[in-house]
C-alpha cells in the first residue's frame, strides 16, 4: 500500500520554520505546521493556501504539546492511508550578550524552548514514530541544531548550550533508535538571522538586561550592552514570514527529509563560515581565538 506522509514541524511563524513548512506542503507531504502566533496570522493563511494544516503550538506548554500531537493523529486518523512519517523540532530563540548580562528569564527561555520544547514534542510523538519504524516506513525525528552547538562563541552562552545539548540528546536518540529503524537527524542551517525572527526579542531582552545590573555591573557594562543593542536593533525587527529565500539551505534540508538512508547530520555553511568555524577548531591561544571570534561576529566593541 502507498502511504502518504504526513510531517509535523515546530516554529512555523516565519524564517527556516514556514519555508520548509511551505516546501513540504508543495511537495504534496500533509504539512502541520505548529504556529506559536496561532492560526488567524497572515503566515497562517499563507500556509493554509499551500494545504498545510496550520496549529497553534507553544513548545514551553506540555498541554500546548499534547493538543498539537492529538491534531496531528486526527488527521492520520481521519485518512486510512496517511502515516505519521516525520517530526521537525525547528522551534528557537536567540538573544546575544555576555553570560552575566542575560537575565534568568532570558536564560531559562532559551534552554525552554530550544532544548527542552524540543523535548516535549518527541515525547508526545515518540510512541507513533516508533510503531511506523517497525512498520517499514522509514520514519524520522529531524532536530535543527546550530553551528554554536559545535563550536561555542561568547556571547551565545545559553544559546550554545542550549544547541550543544540537543545535538547530544539527538545523537542518544540515534543509538537508542538503531535497531527500529527510526532516524534521528541533525541539522544545522548556516547564518541566516535577517530572514527569520529567531532575534525577535533581542531588544527587549537587551533592554532588560540593563535593568538587571547592580550599580557595579552598569558601570562596566551598561555602554557595551547599549552598542550591541542599538547595533542588533534592525536584526530584532519583524521580518516577513516568507523572507527566507536560501535555496541551497532549503534545497538540503529536504535531504533530510526525503533520503531513504539519511546522514545523521546535514550542515549547510557559506564559504564565510567555514573558513572561520575551521580555523576555531585549532587550539590557539584563547587570545588569537577571541581576536578571530570579533573578526566573525563584527559586533562592535565598545
Amino acid at each position: 500500500m502507498s502511504w502518504t506522509k504526513v510531517v509535523a514541524i515546530t516554529g512555523c511563524d516565519s524564517g527556516l520554520g514556514w519555508a520548509i513548512a511551505a516546501r513540504a506542503a508543495r511537495e504534496g507531504l500533509v504539512t502541520v505546521a505548529g504556529m506559536y502566533q496561532g492560526t488567524d496570522t497572515e503566515a497562517s493563511e499563507a500556509l493554509k493556501n499551500l494545504c498545510a494544516h496550520p496549529f497553534k503550538l507553544d513548545v514551553t506548554d506540555s498541554r500546548s504539546v499534547i493538543e498539537f500531537r492529538d491534531y496531528v493523529k486526527s488527521v492520520v486518523q481521519n485518512n486510512p492511508n496517511h502515516k505519521l512519517y516525520a517530526v521537525i523540532n525547528n522551534a528557537g530563540v536567540m538573544t546575544i550578550g555576555d553570560y552575566e548580562w542575560q537575565t534568568p528569564q532570558i536564560i531559562e527561555n532559551t534552554i525552554n524552548i530550544n532544548l527542552l520544547g524540543a523535548m516535549r514534542v518527541v515525547s508526545a510523538f515518540l510512541p507513533d514514530l516508533r510503531i511506523n519504524a517497525n512498520n517499514g516506513l522509514k520514519p524520522r525525528i529531524i532536530n535543527v541544531a546550530s553551528h554554536c552547538g559545535l563550536q561555542p562563541l561568547p556571547g551565545f552562552g545559553p544559546y550554545s548550550a542550549s544547541k550543544a545539548g540537543l545535538l547530544a540528546w539527538t545523537r542518544a536518540l540515534q543509538l537508542e533508535h538503531v535497531e527500529d529503524d527510526l532516524k534521528v537527524v541533525a541539522f544545522i542551517p548556516g547564518g541566516f538571522v535577517q530572514s527569520s525572527n529567531l532575534l525577535g526579542s533581542q531588544y527587549l531582552n537587551g533592554t532588560a538586561m540593563l535593568e538587571n545590573l547592580s550599580e557595579e555591573q552598569r558601570i562596566l557594562h551598561e555602554k557595551r550592552i547599549t552598542n550591541l543593542n542599538n547595533y542588533l536593533k534592525y536584526a530584532s525587527n519583524n521580518t516577513r514570514f516568507d523572507s527566507m529565500n536560501n535555496e541551497n539551505l532549503i534545497e538540503t534540508f529536504m535531504k533530510t527529509l526525503t533520503e531513504n538512508k539519511p546522514k545523521k547530520m546535514y550542515k549547510v555553511e557559506s564559504w564565510r563560515y567555514k573558513f572561520y568555524y575551521n580555523l576555531l577548531k585549532i587550539p590557539f591561544p584563547d587570545t588569537i581565538y577571541k581576536w578571530l571570534v570579533k573578526k566573525f561576529l563584527k559586533f562592535p566593541e565598545n
